[in-house]
């Protein structure tokens, strides 16, 4: 099974830790690629550190990232209209739209922003329904 990991999930290292030991298939958007490498880039104030840095995590943890596509455009905008929060959640709609696209949890601390989407949990609810689930 496939997870989709937004942004704020990459502050919690025991989740981080739990999902390379449990060779959880985690994917993510180049949305949040590109919120984690700006993240560090800030930090740093050198974009080729914050590149190096933010590409070893990804390797090591074995996150694939996924470009953004038309049918996940789609996907979006069937599932903002009516919603009239798109200004402010955009980015979070193109993250989501990749779980539904896969058809898989998406891992985020951010449940609100995601409301209109099933199979949302937070890092602590996931690990605990996958656990669960292996026994």
């Amino acid at each position: 099974m496939k997870i989709v990991l937004d942004t704020n999930v990459f502050n919690n290292k025991e989740f981080l830790n739990w999902l390379k030991e449990n060779n959880i298939e985690s994917v993510t958007s180049a949305v949040v690629y590109m919120e984690i490498l700006y993240r560090y880039a800030k930090r740093t104030k050198d974009i080729e550190i914050a590149k190096s840095i933010v590409r070893t995590v990804f390797e090591e943890l074995g996150i694939e990232i996924y470009e953004f596509t038309p049918e996940m455009a789609e996907i979006v905008v069937e599932k903002a209209v009516g919603r009239w929060d798109f200004r402010e959640n955009a980015r979070d709609y193109m993250i989501g739209a990749l779980a539904v696209k896969l058809n898989a949890p998406m891992i985020t601390y951010n449940k609100k922003h995601f409301e209109w989407y099933d199979k949302v949990y937070t890092p602590e609810e996931f690990m605990k329904f996958s656990d669960k689930n292996a026994k």
